[in-house]
């Protein structure tokens, strides 16, 4: 799947890069908006669209094998409100995790160390599950169904395949880690490479889960 994904983003290198640089200034001006003020929470509700934009191109192109920048705001397309509140939420648990795992390292003792583990797996599953799940969401195919079936196929995604979607969620966790230190690379392109590489792993899963037709995953590439 890296070495497919890779292909992909070098072939379709303009538009995807182009759908980068809108995530990666959104991404800036959150971050900036953030360390300045509460109200920067306002800035990543807006990005909860434009990322799931990014990954419609990622998945348009799996499925389509081809892109046109209209593909960016396909997803939102008459269900705009729920991929926003699907993201809010996913937001919310975040921070409520993020919050429970510091105070829980604060605390110290058998109490502070017991929150601190369930927050930080808490955080886990919710990157896992988020990767699992914003590929489906996403999907062209699957742009009828109702946002809360791609939810609960992400979620049984998981539990069907639990080692080989958290390798998968380590390995882009290990490219997002690696990207963000070199900032132009996340601003440019890792955004998309990584939508990519959860895309081509993701789909023909849910296909295969589902017992749909689908296209071949070959797990040796991740």
């Amino acid at each position: 799947m890296l070495r497919t994904a890779l292909e992909d983003l070098y072939y379709n290198g303009v538009r995807l890069v182009a759908a980068n640089l809108v995530w990666g200034l959104g991404a800036v001006i959150t971050a900036f908006a953030l360390a300045r003020s509460a109200f920067g929470i306002l800035a990543l509700l807006i990005m909860i669209p434009i990322t799931a934009g990014l990954m419609g191109m990622a998945t348009a192109l799996v499925r389509e094998r081809s892109i046109v920048m209209s593909d960016f705001v396909r997803p939102l397309r008459g269900r705009f409100w729920r991929i926003l509140a699907l993201g809010a939420a996913q937001l919310v648990l975040t921070i409520i995790a993020g919050f429970d795992l510091v105070l829980g390292l604060q605390l110290g003792g058998l109490v502070g160390i017991a929150m601190a583990i369930v927050a930080f797996y808490t955080g886990v599953a919710l990157w896992v599950l988020a990767w699992a799940i914003w590929p489906i969401v996403t999907d062209p195919e699957r742009h009828d169904e109702p946002v809360r079936s791609g939810v609960r196929l992400g979620a049984l995604l998981v539990l069907a395949h639990p080692i080989r979607l958290g390798l998968m969620a380590v390995v882009l966790a290990v490219i997002t880690v690696a990207s963000t230190i070199l900032a132009a690379a996340i601003i440019t392109f890792a955004a998309a490479y990584l939508a990519l590489v959860a895309a081509h792993y993701v789909l023909p899963s849910a296909d295969r889960l589902e017992g749909r037709e689908t296209m071949i995953l070959d797990v040796s590439d991740l």
